[in-house]
């Protein structure tokens, strides 16, 4: 129902304003479409409004139930923005179409929230599509967070070998080929000013009169994806134009909207891409088309699932292989040069060793060995502790299985000073790509005036993880007392050592901003700080989601770690409970329940300590499966309020450590069947 009234309402106004050409005044209107990207919209809209100055511009942002507090924000910060908010996702092509039926400028730029423009952006574009009528719609020059060209600024029409080269991955080897790498339109030089197949949907500016014509904007069938390329085709088909427009460049942090999942991306990507096909191809080519689709979905999914496991699987399958050399080593030794003894049977070793180091490298795994940041310590207790679980396990061994207790523990005393040895050398050699504990924190100067300097610094040291600052770069000619101006910042990041520069945007245009970026290089990584904010955005590369620093709260059962320790815990202690069923029952309060709860727990449906309210209350706190007991110790006469409650429930999360489930589970048991 809805659909149909904004579709309606959307061509009513079209006409009318084809017929009578009258925009209102209004010269353009930008739509931008939200969904729990808070930080990036507000520089977004920052830059936006920045860059509509001296224009009759309306933006519109349609927020999709975001859940992080993005429209209070707009409504604090950017009350001139007209915000549609949505009660669920209604996707990319609906909510844009909700902003068109609403849109009274001659212009609509449908824009992503995670874009930065500069200054001029509106003046080079509405001026270029002002003297070109036959102009249909235009694009940027797009780059990613570190100033370097990203090449879905222009594309082409997806053909039957353009599918396939795309679909299998094909063309990123061979990315230079204008016919391998057609998709990319590369035979169209960056800076070259031409007409394109296909314009990003991330920034399009489109002209409004125009979309009566082809049936309106994005077609709603599609949820995520190949939109632009529909878009893109009605607009050529019409008779118009897709200009690729590099005289206005745009920064896109590509993925952060999206939160792009290599293999999930891929089906969802390749399924638009089959429905384009569908709607615009005749049958017959078609079915040939979708086959060859299929067939690269498939290709693409082995070969990104084999890329995922290898990269997880690396530094273990290397552990592993080195045990295996230390044991066998050590093993001969001791045979040959110690004991002098008959050589140990094959089968023997057989039986035993693929057990010794799978338990190792358990115990590693547990012990965090393989975490971010990397420790050696851990990488010692886990050899510590699968050491003493093969020596028990050892002892359960028929006696033709056990040859000697002094190889076990030699290969793991060996076995971890090695392996502690190669991991380092490794990690310097750059095949290892762990962040060691001890790094050398990463060193940052500000642009920004004095004052501006002095109350970023103070909000950056608030932040963790945040760099270390080696001082400030003055965005005037004259240096200020400062390390340089800009005109000399690229000599003194490469001198003085310098990783990370952030833009603070007070007294700095996001034109000198983008001057830098791209004199700089993706040699560092960028940071963009709005006076009066408390987030410092930015992204490391087109092909990784944004990231950034905030001083908002950070949940420790956000960390795949402490996740993985809290899951362990539910599941030993589930074991040991049932296996000392007949004692544990009459220490409970409920034993049906806590039997009950034994199961659930152990199979995932619950967790022993978790938040104790509604999950609409706590729905901005990492998400836990449902909780027996609650985060604190109960009192049968007391029941916390909510508001206690909640306050409760943020310090778990925030502070969270396996060792507090432990406590909790012990000072509350008698109520793990019920309280």
């Amino acid at each position: 129902m809805y659909r149909q009234l904004f579709s309606l309402l959307g061509t009513v106004r079209l006409y009318s304003q084809t017929l009578f050409g009258t925009y209102r005044g209004m010269k353009l209107s930008v739509i931008i479409v939200n969904y729990n990207v808070k930080y990036f919209l507000e520089v977004c809209l920052h830059s936006v409004l920045r860059a509509a100055a001296g224009f009759e511009a309306e933006v519109i942002v349609v927020d999709n139930n975001s859940k992080d507090g993005s429209n209070r924000m707009i409504r604090d910060k950017f009350p001139s923005v007209i915000l549609i908010e949505n009660t669920d996702n209604k996707g990319f092509s609906k909510a844009n179409n909700q902003g068109v039926a609403i849109a009274k400028g001659e212009y609509i730029l449908f824009l992503n929230p995670d874009t930065v423009m500069p200054e001029d952006f509106f003046q080079k574009t509405v001026t270029y599509m002002d003297a070109h009528p036959d102009a249909g719609a235009l694009g940027p020059r797009l780059i990613d967070g570190k100033g370097k060209f990203a090449p879905d600024s222009k594309k082409s029409f997806p053909t039957l070998s353009v599918a396939i080269f795309k679909t299998t991955g094909i063309n990123k080897l061979f990315s230079k080929s204008p016919y391998i790498n057609k998709y990319y339109a590369v035979h169209i030089g960056e800076h070259e000013l031409a007409p394109v197949d296909v314009l990003s949907g991330c920034c399009m500016l489109v002209r409004h009169s125009l979309l009566s014509k082809i049936g309106g904007a994005f077609d709603e069938d599609y949820f995520m994806y190949c939109e632009d390329v529909d878009l893109s085709y009605r607009i050529q088909k019409s008779g118009s134009k897709n200009i690729y427009f590099p005289d206005a460049t745009l920064i896109h942090y590509k993925g952060e909207s999206t939160r792009k999942a290599t293999l999930s991306y891929v089906r969802i990507f390749n399924e638009a891409l089959s429905l384009f096909v569908k709607k615009n191809y005749s049958k017959r080519d078609a079915k040939l088309f979708i086959l060859f689709i299929n067939i690269g979905i498939i290709l693409r999914a082995v070969l990104s699932a084999v890329k995922r496991v290898l990269k997880v699987l690396r530094m273990p399958l290397f552990d592993g292989l080195v045990l295996f050399a230390t044991l066998w080593l050590i093993k001969d030794f001791w045979v040959l040069h110690v004991k002098n003894i008959q050589p140990i049977p094959l089968s023997s070793i057989y039986a035993t060793f693929p057990v010794y180091i799978f338990l190792w490298l358990i115990s590693l795994y547990f012990n965090g060995a393989y975490d971010q940041s990397y420790r050696a310590l851990r990488v010692i207790r886990g050899m510590l502790i699968g050491t003493v679980v093969i020596l028990a396990y050892y002892g359960l061994l028929q006696p033709g299985l056990r040859y000697s207790r002094a190889i076990i523990i030699f290969t793991g005393l060996s076995g971890t000073v090695i392996m502690l040895g190669l991991h380092e050398l490794l990690y310097r050699l750059g095949i290892f790509k762990f962040i060691p504990y001890d790094k050398l924190p990463r060193k940052a100067v500000i642009v920004a005036n004095e004052h501006e300097y002095t109350d970023t610094a103070a909000i950056l040291q608030r932040v963790h993880y945040a760099p270390e600052l080696a001082g400030r770069i003055s965005p005037q000619p004259a240096k200020e007392h400062a390390l340089a101006s800009l005109p000399e910042m690229k000599q003194l990041l490469y001198t003085a050592g310098i990783n990370e520069v952030i833009f603070c945007i007070n007294g700095l245009t996001y034109t000198q901003m983008f001057t830098e970026m791209e004199a700089c290089g993706d040699a560092y990584d960028y940071k963009i700080h709005l006076p009066g904010s408390l987030s410092f955005v930015g992204s490391n590369s087109s092909h990784t989601s944004g990231d950034l620093y905030t001083i908002d709260r950070s949940f420790n059962l956000t960390n795949f770690g402490h996740l993985r320790n809290k899951r362990l815990i539910d599941i030993g202690s589930s074991l040991v409970f049932l296996l000392l069923f007949p004692i544990t029952a009459f220490m409970v309060k409920k034993s049906g329940a806590f039997f009950a709860n034994c199961f659930a727990v152990l199979l995932g449906r619950k967790t022993w300590i978790g938040y104790m309210q509604e999950r609409s209350v706590h729905n901005h706190l990492p998400a836990i499966r449902p909780g027996v007991i609650p985060p604190y110790y109960i009192l049968d006469d007391y029941s916390p309020s909510d508001e206690v409650k909640m306050q409760l429930n943020i310090v778990y999360a925030q502070q969270y450590a396996a060792g507090s489930d432990v406590l909790l589970l012990l000072k509350n048991f008698k109520y793990l069947g019920g309280f």
